[in-house]
């Protein structure tokens, strides 16, 4: 079992992983997508996913803050 102040604990760094890392990523990937040499339709692509990646990382960032903000108010003190 977890205590509340572990949990929270966890999901907070999970977080703050999910806002740092996805966003860094597509910043230097953009750069590195300019001197790669692939084709546009390739750049293209993977620009897309990256659209996509970055999306569902901010979902799943306002996930995460919605079940520390739950716990946080929530009785309940082991998981």
């Amino acid at each position: 079992m977890l205590k509340k102040e572990e949990l929270i604990s966890s999901l907070q760094e999970a977080l703050r992983t999910e806002e740092a890392a996805i966003p860094l990523y597509t910043k230097f990937v953009g750069s590195t997508l300019f001197l790669s040499g692939f084709s546009e339709e390739n750049i293209s692509r993977i620009e897309r996913i990256l659209h996509e990646l970055n999306k569902d990382s901010c979902q799943h960032a306002a996930k995460f803050e919605r079940l520390i903000s739950q716990i946080e108010n929530g009785d309940k003190d082991a998981y």
